[in-house]
């Protein structure tokens, strides 16, 4: 019998997208799951590959890339606790990108199969689901505006200030203290920018007191400020509000 708090980041996730009844949460929990720890690097999903499951990550940090015909990457997306990384392929068989691990991490591999079963059986669910993928679009679409129309400290405030969002609606911190998961290299991937150009913004954001780093934790010391620098507006997240983000 599979443990159903295992599940119940998914669960949180949906509820927040969407209300969902005490028929679909039983529904949603009782799913079955295959549990894998994995290490930073790791891939969950490989481009080109048939695709069963669908990953549900539990803790730690995931990414979604692509990578260019001359072997270059661009980091696409972050994910954290109660993300399925990779629901597109309850539809779509072939995976179109890589995910792999961005620090160590545990993740519930459950059939897609089983995931579109629900969606048929349950149509709240399904439109909570609907929803998520909406969601994840219109984060797709800032992060092209932000590769494709900010300069480098705007693209790099912008990144703090939704990690620090998305990692408070979640649960896993309470702003304005957070883990950042990325080396300056991974940052820069994510941004379109030199690990050498992501280490000077970063000293600059520093000098100009929006935030304070140690090791992987940030603190943001001027929220505002830190929004300006970054053209940074939430609405494309969808969230419900936030007490540091108002």
């Amino acid at each position: 019998m599979p443990n159903s708090a295992v599940l119940a980041p998914m669960l949180d996730k949906l509820t927040r997208r969407s209300p969902l009844g005490p028929a679909e949460t039983n529904a949603i929990l009782a799913l079955q799951y295959r549990l894998a720890d994995v290490d930073p690097g790791m891939y969950l999903v490989r481009e080109g590959n048939k695709v069963k499951n669908c990953c549900l990550l539990l803790w730690g940090f995931v990414y979604r890339s692509k990578i260019t015909g001359s072997g270059s990457r661009q980091i696409v997306s972050i994910h954290l606790r109660g993300d399925l990384v990779d629901l597109q392929n309850i539809l779509l068989e072939d995976a179109d990108h890589n995910v792999q691990a961005l620090t160590h991490a545990q993740v519930a591999y459950i059939p897609c199969q089983a995931i579109l079963n629900l969606t048929e059986a349950y149509p709240a669910i399904g439109r909570a689901l609907w929803l998520d993928t909406l969601v994840d679009a219109s984060m797709a679409r800032e992060w092209i505006l932000n590769i494709g129309q900010r300069n480098a400290r705007q693209r790099i405030a912008h990144l703090l200030c939704e990690l620090a969002l998305c990692q408070e609606a979640a649960g896993i911190c309470k702003a304005p203290d957070y883990e950042l998961p990325m080396t300056q290299e991974q940052i820069g991937d994510a941004t379109g920018l030199t690990s050498v150009h992501v280490n000077r913004t970063l000293k600059a954001l520093r000098a100009d007191g929006l935030i304070s780093t140690d090791g992987r934790k940030v603190t943001i010391k001027d929220w505002s400020g830190l929004r300006s620098a970054g053209d940074f507006s939430k609405g494309y997240l969808h969230q419900p509000a936030l007490p540091f983000a108002a």
